[in-house]
């Protein structure tokens, strides 16, 4: 039962994760990779605060936070590569 909610939370924060990035990249122009990658940045030096400790469900909603903004990089950057090997192509 425990695990289930665990799994629940991790799920429902990833998903709620990637839907913010995909919002932002479909309605702020400026929105860049580089925008991502400093969120994702920003992300990892919270994942390192961690001096007076947190609880478990902080833990858990940080990690599939980090987890979807990686996802979402790394498809941005398939996308973006893909898109360079067509115009090369062209």
């Amino acid at each position: 039962m425990i695990d289930e909610v665990r799994d629940r939370i991790y799920e429902e924060t990833f998903e709620a994760a990637l839907r913010m990035i995909e919002k932002r990249r479909l309605t702020e122009p400026g929105f860049s990779i580089r925008d991502l990658e400093r969120l994702l940045q920003t992300e990892y030096v919270v994942e390192g605060n961690d001096q007076f400790g947190r609880g478990e469900v902080f833990e858990i909603e940080l990690a599939a936070t980090i987890a979807a903004h990686e996802v979402a990089l790394e498809q941005w950057r398939r996308e973006l590569k893909a898109k360079s090997a067509k115009e090369e192509n062209s």
